[in-house]
């Protein structure tokens, strides 16, 4: 006798509001009815729930209250091997139990561990260059790394084509880099170029999980947020001592002054930039969220923004907030126009504090008279000196000779850069041609494809988000690298929401359609 086979039913995945459904009149998506046998996707927290201690939000927690108490204890020694250990021991149970609440957990790690390490060093009363701490966050990114070995197989698929020309490129530059820097700044350099593809890489292959991803990262970058956009504002108003003791210690000129409203925001973070980035995603993400949380994150995170004195952040969040304001319908974009208007009556008296007032206004008068700005006077020259070295130089000269790889270089003498002002050069310069063309072709099939998806489904609102925050990050190229490290990460998140979400869409309106079928039971 046969076996009897049942479809499943689409009622048993609760789906977040907008994830798999169709605005009304709208075409149906093309979709191929998928194998019966096919796994539903995980109900959220269904493989967490009732586990004590391995409940998800608990391990975290247990590692922070712990580090903070050894902080308490002035065991600041400790705590520098205590916290990397614990975070990849968190990470790595989180990792075989949900998908989800492991990789929020990786972008709290992003958000939190430079402040650790400033605490564990105050404790020390002494600044360690090379402090183990700030490894913990490589360290549980890592573990997507296991994902591609085990799904290797996948590489050969259509929809990781963007991503395995990204690797061959980095590869290329790795080895080209080796031969000029040797192993050490390559190696370093690799590793901040190719976390962020392994994170995409990850999200395709566990892109059942995206109403656990929509829910638990929206979470995590509201209350993330909220976190260090309060402590930035405190940070401006009234330095800490560990900040003070951080800012002095490293030297970071450009971060501003350690006193009462001279800093530029850096929060939790190692500096302005990273920070401005991390918020400006945030913010950008939680459009798609929902409750009074959100409406709190605007009023601090916005001020917080504005202190950072980032500009190319500035100038990345309102494009940003241009493209979301065209792709969504016309609720949300009133919504989204209310926000920015009720922000802005919000701000206004505190823009008329002299001290909060200064620094903003006096970025923004740069831009209005940019010709006269002596960043953009600097940075001019170095597109018309490195241009001509990016056109001819074919090969590249390889990952480790340009950024922070370069304090690990070998090789002294060689030409390297630590302080690179173009994300757009530098691309070519460490790639060389053929590098170019393969990493350049990936990034953009991959922003395509994004954007095709969150077309495709305009109601989940933080594909549109992904997308807009992708064109953001992007757009920063002409300042920076964007494309790497934490803010490369955000971009490649940006990116692939919008892919699996209809993709997930998709496979449950087959399974709906298939159950509702009279075919949905058959027998084989």
């Amino acid at each position: 006798m046969g076996r009897m086979l049942v479809t499943p039913s689409s009622a048993q995945v609760r789906l977040p509001a907008g994830v798999g459904q169709r605005p009304a009149g709208a075409r149906t998506p093309d979709a191929r009815v998928p194998d019966a046998r096919m796994p539903s996707p995980t109900t959220p927290n269904a493989m967490v729930r009732g586990k004590g201690l391995l409940r998800p939000l608990l391990l975290p927690l247990f590692l922070f209250g712990v580090s903070l108490l050894l902080v308490i204890l002035h065991q600041g020694k400790l705590l520098e091997f205590f916290f990397p250990a614990g975070a990849f021991g968190v990470a790595l149970v989180l990792y075989w139990r949900s998908p989800a609440h492991y990789l929020g957990f990786v972008c709290w790690l992003f958000f939190l561990t430079p402040e650790v390490r400033r605490l564990a060093d105050f404790m020390n009363g002494s600044f360690n260059q090379q402090s183990p701490i700030m490894i913990a966050p490589l360290l549980a990114v890592a573990l997507t790394g296991l994902t591609l070995l085990k799904h290797v197989s996948l590489l050969g698929q259509r929809r990781a084509a963007p991503l395995v020309l990204i690797v061959i490129a980095l590869f290329y530059a790795y080895i080209v880099g080796m031969v000029q820097v040797g192993p050490a700044a390559s190696t370093y350099t690799l590793i901040n170029w190719l976390y962020p593809v392994m994170v995409a890489f990850y999200l395709t292959i566990t892109w059942r999980h995206y109403p656990d991803y929509h829910r638990v990262l929206l979470k995590s970058f509201v209350f993330g947020g909220l976190l260090m956009s309060v402590y930035g504002l405190i940070e401006f108003v009234r330095p800490l001592p560990w900040d003070v003791f951080w800012l002095l210690a490293s030297k970071m000129e450009s971060e501003g002054q350690p006193v009462p409203f001279g800093m530029r925001i850096s929060s939790t973070m190692n500096s302005c930039g990273p920070f401005a980035v991390t918020l400006m995603t945030i913010l950008l993400m939680s459009l798609a969220a929902r409750g009074k949380a959100r409406v709190v994150l605007g009023c601090v995170g916005i001020p917080a923004l504005l202190l950072t004195s980032a500009r190319s952040t500035w100038g990345g969040f309102t494009i940003a907030l241009i493209y979301s304001f065209f792709m969504l319908d016309g609720k949300s974009r009133r919504r989204l126009l209310a926000g920015v208007l009720g922000l802005v009556v919000m701000a206004a008296p505190l823009m008329m504090i002299d001290q909060v007032s200064e620094p903003v206004l006096k970025r923004f008068s740069t831009m209005q008279n940019i010709t006269e700005d002596s960043s953009y006077q600097s940075r001019t020259e170095f597109y018309k000196s490195f241009f001509a070295s990016a056109l001819t130089d074919i090969a590249g000269k390889g990952l480790g000779t340009i950024g922070l790889g370069t304090k690990l270089s070998d090789d002294k003498s060689s030409a390297t850069m630590v302080d690179f002002d173009s994300g757009l050069m530098e691309v070519p310069i460490v790639m060389g041609w053929p590098g170019t063309l393969l990493y350049t072709t990936g990034v953009l099939m991959l922003m395509w494809r994004a954007y095709r998806a969150s077309r495709l489904h305009p109601t989940d609102l933080l594909a549109i988000s992904g997308v807009g925050v992708a064109v953001a990050i992007f757009s920063m190229m002409i300042f920076i690298n964007t494309l790497n490290a934490v803010s490369g990460m955000f971009f490649y998140l940006g990116v692939t929401l919008p892919v699996i979400s209809l993709r997930y869409a998709r496979e449950r309106q087959a399974l709906s359609a298939a159950a509702s079928s009279p075919n949905s039971t058959r027998f084989r």
